[in-house]
């Protein structure tokens, strides 16, 4: 089962919360702590009311380096990049 189909199941209607939002990133070997502390901040608002599938990739999509990020603009990139693959290589 794949990321997606884990945290969405087949319904593309379904909200995901923090819990499980944070669960899933835990599972990903490829994200280090930084970048998941570094997500977990960003998508903290987005979360309190859940997210959507769209959503969720949407806010990927439009991550962008902040100066007050504890990431540089190159590893935001990186992040967004991987977690924008995970999302799509396991569908």
């Amino acid at each position: 089962m794949g990321l997606i189909e884990a945290l969405f199941g087949l319904d593309d209607t379904k909200k995901i919360y923090r819990k499980e939002f944070e669960q899933a990133l835990r599972s990903l070997p490829n994200l280090s702590h930084e970048e998941i502390e570094y997500l977990e901040g960003v998508f903290a608002d987005a979360l309190k009311d859940g997210i959507t599938e769209a959503e969720l990739k949407k806010e990927i999509l439009e991550l962008q380096y902040n100066t007050s990020d504890d990431l540089d603009a190159v590893e935001v990139e990186s992040v967004k990049r991987k977690l924008f693959g995970e999302l799509e290589d396991n569908k």
